[in-house]
């Protein structure tokens, strides 16, 4: 069976892993299991795209914040209703 994606699908899909691979080492990122693998995956793909409706310009250094500050990180999933 063949499939198409929509003009610019693939290329989507490329920038997505791209960030992903950047902004939260995801290549870094080892699991045992698949279902481990798929979660962290679509959690990621959740942290870039609330990133992004930010407009934050350097989402390495916005996650490194979030890591040395866990409540700055509690507000922001308060505010975009994550949490």
């Amino acid at each position: 069976m063949s499939y198409s994606m929509p003009f610019g699908g693939h290329w989507s899909v490329e920038v997505m892993h791209h960030k992903r691979d950047v902004s939260l080492s995801e290549d870094d990122s080892r699991t045992g299991k698949a279902g481990a693998s798929r979660l962290l995956g679509s959690l990621s793909t959740l942290v870039i795209n609330l990133l992004e409706g930010m407009k934050i310009k350097n989402m390495a250094a916005q996650i490194d914040t979030f890591a040395d500050k866990f409540t700055t990180l509690i507000q922001f999933l308060t505010q975009q209703m994550v949490l």
